[in-house]
């Protein structure tokens, strides 16, 4: 009896500790873990070959798939930092001569048990046998990826890590194939069990796709979603009536678009202004819709996060006062890597549209990429030009195509074109978008094709009010009027040189009479 009684408490407070024990591993190791954030470590940058710019790109990638990320820098990785409730941890590989020097990151690598996917250069030996494959080198290669009926010739390379002995049950995304006589092809990306592998990583094209629907897909974020048509770069002294002409043309054809346009803050009273939201207001009549451009960083512009927060209620105010209503936020990849950019401008909206880097400018940079409820990764519509059988693209996360704002008519007529030329079935917001963006203390909201300003809808006004509106004298008519007043100038003053001139010569032929008279 005494033995039991001593028993029993030793029994309860071993299953007590041994409990504890599970659910300290749960919290690193299973259920705990943030099922929407990943970890990604790289080895360089490698700008000369634009490393940087994949990174970017992979980083917008998977905030479309509504995972928050976590950069850094290999060398950087601090020992027991995969312990932090991770879901997965992706080692990308820019340099393939830079070889993974930090041993912490490597021995946590190799025991983390969670998602994994290598991109480049550089499975290891542990990788290889977890992901039960080989490594076999390929040289000197002008490669096809195939996916589905798609195809695209992807850049020549000369050297690239390829797999052999893929069990059966792994899943294979995508198919490269050499055009050498002896037709050799090899998986683009595998996946086995909840490790990945992809041997390159373009930033556009018929590769990018398909690696996001091998990453949506490692991550468990699988959807099949429409492009959404875009054009990019419209600012307040974008060719108005050619954005007229563009917006219209889509009508006609019936394709539903965006717009990425940037605003101003001040002088929003004069006509200008207005006739720049007169146009937006025939996009939104037209099924359009408008995402607010972030601003170019530096120089005259914010210092801080109180100002770049009231900037952009200036932006958004303004505009709804004109009834212009942005369904979301556009900005370069790198806003969502920065503490004050992301918190004070992007958070306004839950529908985010993230382009290239290109001019980086950060104001408190954390690499700590948020996401959203949809966040579109931009992509310029010109990089799908090579895929055949364009109509066979599925994309596995929001996706915007886009076309940069026309400024001639060569280039409209060009745009137009290439748009006929795409074969994608676009995404009409219409349909799909449940967007909303804080304005100060106002809810500006587009469900189901209709505004709503305060949980009330809005009609958006186009003719009545162009009738109220003083018409607007044109550019052009401008510069007519200038030069009519500069060419009565010019008239005038060499009217009175030719005047000059003939009282001269007559006075001067008179003299020289006079002078063989005497």
């Amino acid at each position: 009896m005494k033995m039991r009684k001593i028993f029993v408490p030793l029994l309860t407070i071993f299953l007590i500790a041994f409990s504890g024990i599970i659910q300290a591993n749960q919290t690193v190791y299973g259920s705990k873990r943030d099922s929407n954030h990943v970890l990604l470590v790289y080895d360089s940058q490698n700008t000369v070959e634009q490393g940087e710019k994949k990174i970017d790109t992979l980083q917008r990638m998977l905030a479309g798939i509504g995972l928050k990320v976590t950069t850094i820098k290999e060398n950087e990785y601090q020992k027991g930092e995969l312990s932090h409730g991770y879901q997965g941890v992706i080692t990308m590989i820019n340099w393939e001569q830079a070889q993974l020097v930090n041993p912490g990151f490597i021995k946590d690598r190799d025991q983390y048990d969670g998602i994994k996917l290598h991109i480049g250069e550089g499975l290891d030996t542990t990788e290889q046998q977890q992901l039960q494959v080989k490594l076999k080198t390929i040289y000197q290669q002008q490669l096809i990826l195939k996916d589905g009926n798609s195809t695209e010739m992807i850049p020549f390379v000369d050297r690239m890590d390829v797999l052999t002995g893929i069990p059966k049950e792994a899943q294979r995304y995508g198919e490269l194939k050499t055009q050498d006589k002896d037709q050799q092809s090899y998986a683009y990306g595998i996946i086995n069990r909840n490790q990945g592998y992809l041997p390159f990583f373009n930033n556009t094209g018929l590769g990018l796709i398909t690696a996001g629907k091998m990453i949506a897909t490692l991550f468990d974020r699988q959807q099949e979603t429409k492009p959404l048509l875009t054009i990019a770069n419209v600012t307040p002294y974008s060719n108005l009536k050619m954005l007229d002409d563009l917006s219209s043309y889509y009508e006609n054809l019936g394709v539903p678009f965006a717009v990425s346009t940037t605003t101003v803050a001040k002088n929003t009273e004069m006509d200008a202004y207005k006739r720049f939201t007169r146009s937006l207001r025939r996009i939104e009549d037209r099924g359009g819709v408008v995402f607010l451009q972030a601003p170019v960083i530096g120089g005259a512009t914010v210092n801080n996060a109180s100002e770049l927060s009231e900037l952009f209620d200036n932006y958004l105010l303004n505009l709804a006062q004109n009834q212009v209503y942005p369904v979301g936020i556009s900005a370069q990849g790198f806003w969502d890597q920065d503490q004050v950019l992301r918190n004070n401008a992007l958070k306004k909206a839950n529908y985010w549209m993230l382009f290239p880097n290109k001019k980086v400018v950060y104001l408190k940079q954390d690499n700590q990429g948020e996401t959203s409820s949809r966040s579109y990764l931009a992509l310029a519509a010109s990089g799908f030009n090579k895929i055949k059988n364009q109509e066979d693209v599925r994309f596995a996360m929001p996706i915007a195509l886009t076309f940069n704002m026309p400024d001639s008519k060569v280039r409209l007529k060009n745009l137009k074109e290439q748009i006929h030329t795409l074969n994608f079935t676009w995404q009409n917001p219409a349909e799909d978008f449940n967007s909303k963006i804080d304005v100060a203390s106002s809810l500006i909201a587009y469900q189901n094709g209709q505004y709503l300003v305060n949980g009330k809808v809005t009609e958006v006004k186009t003719v009545a009010e162009e009738k109220s509106l003083p018409k607007p004298v044109g550019t052009p008519a401008l510069f007519k009027e200038f030069f009519k007043v500069q060419g009565r100038i010019i008239t005038v003053f060499f009217a009175i040189i030719f005047l000059v001139l003939a009282i001269f010569i007559a006075f001067g032929r008179k003299i020289y009479k006079n002078m063989f008279k005497r």
